[in-house]
């Protein structure tokens, strides 16, 4: 899941979309365009993919409703709170969709086109929803009720609808139903309602482990900040893991307290709710993280259990995906983090 970049759908069309390296890209796979809608996209130089779209646009019955059916199947699961739902309920619910794929892919099963169009889609509103995080947790914004108009609204201000190469290229109407979706109670009853517990127990691993991957990322770069060698320093440079979340953090990261490290990692940890039976270890790895980064240790000490406790949220989330626990070793964690992370704590 981490690594590849070579899956096709049912429709023949490549997974990751324009992220998909040249080598695996067909003639005429990619279609861009100059952006037709009003906002900002409008006037930016960068395209929309115009291929993208139209999957979308030819499967988006089937799209809406495994959107319903991913919403239900969470709210069911978290007893009713995401009735009216928060930010991080959103989130959540962007991550079973972007999961989705995953789960046909790694059961052998052929990838039916609706399933790729809504994670390309739930995608985009993970990572709005990743943006207003951080702004939240930073104090610099309140949480609205959350109306189609507003998520619309934030997501024009925020930015999120221009990507790193390409803008949005859902239409304003499309965006609309979309978000409305992720607000209605009405379940979704096609293909993906007969899995969806299924569906729901791989997603939940999923999302959790994305959130606790950055969690353990964020709590290295204090670390990292303390040993202050140029190899250690280099890798506070490198982006942020997972890739699709952000860095947020204080200035002068060495000179903070362990007690204050620790205040700051267990408001982290109650980003860490479980919502299916077999992933409640999760949160209690976050609070792991919490209380190691609470101790007055030397680095290396501190990096020693936060690499014990990643080792086991890696083990708990391959079980959780269908594959095998004990497969899981130091070095297959290794290949998760920035090569050479090991080596600055070691030496």
């Amino acid at each position: 899941m981490v690594t590849e970049r070579f899956h096709r759908d049912a429709d023949n069309r490549p997974l990751r979309e324009s992220r998909t390296p040249s080598e695996f890209l067909h003639p005429g796979d990619i279609e861009h365009r100059k952006c037709p809608y009003s906002g900002s996209r409008q006037f930016h130089a960068k395209p929309m993919n115009v291929s993208a779209l139209r999957q979308a646009s030819t499967h988006w019955d089937e799209v809406t409703d495994a959107l319903a059916v991913l919403r239900s199947a969470y709210v069911t699961a978290r007893r009713g709170a995401a009735e009216t739902p928060d930010l991080m309920d959103l989130w959540r619910i962007s991550q079973l969709g972007s999961a989705l794929p995953w789960w046909f892919i790694l059961r052998d099963e052929p990838l039916p086109g609706y399933a790729a169009a809504l994670s390309k889609a739930t995608l985009g509103v993970g990572i709005w929803a990743q943006q207003l995080l951080m702004r939240e947790l930073s104090g610099a914004w309140t949480e609205p009720v959350f109306t189609a108009a507003v998520i619309a609204q934030l997501a024009e201000e925020s930015g999120t609808l221009i990507g790193a190469h390409e803008v949005c290229a859902g239409s304003d109407k499309m965006l609309s139903r979309f978000f409305e979706v992720y607000l209605e109670t009405t379940p979704g009853t096609g293909a993906l309602a007969g899995s969806r517990d299924e569906v729901l127990r791989f997603g939940a691993h999923y999302a959790n482990f994305k959130l606790l991957m950055w969690i353990y990322f964020s709590a290295r770069r204090y670390l990292l900040a303390e040993i202050g060698t140029p190899a250690a320093l280099e890798l506070l440079t490198r982006g942020a893991e997972p890739p699709d979340f952000f860095i947020l953090e204080p200035q002068a990261l060495a000179q903070i307290p362990p007690v204050m490290r620790k205040v700051w990692f267990d408001k982290l940890a109650t980003l860490v709710v479980p919502f299916a039976d077999s992933d409640a270890g999760f949160a209690v790895n976050a609070l792991q993280i919490a209380a190691a980064m609470g101790e007055k240790a030397a680095p290396a000490t501190t990096f020693a259990k936060l690499d014990q406790i990643f080792l086991s949220v890696v083990r708990d989330t391959e079980a959780g995906l269908g594959g095998d626990p004990s497969s899981i070793t130091p070095e297959i964690t290794d290949s998760l983090i920035a090569p050479g992370t090991r080596a600055v704590f070691t030496t």
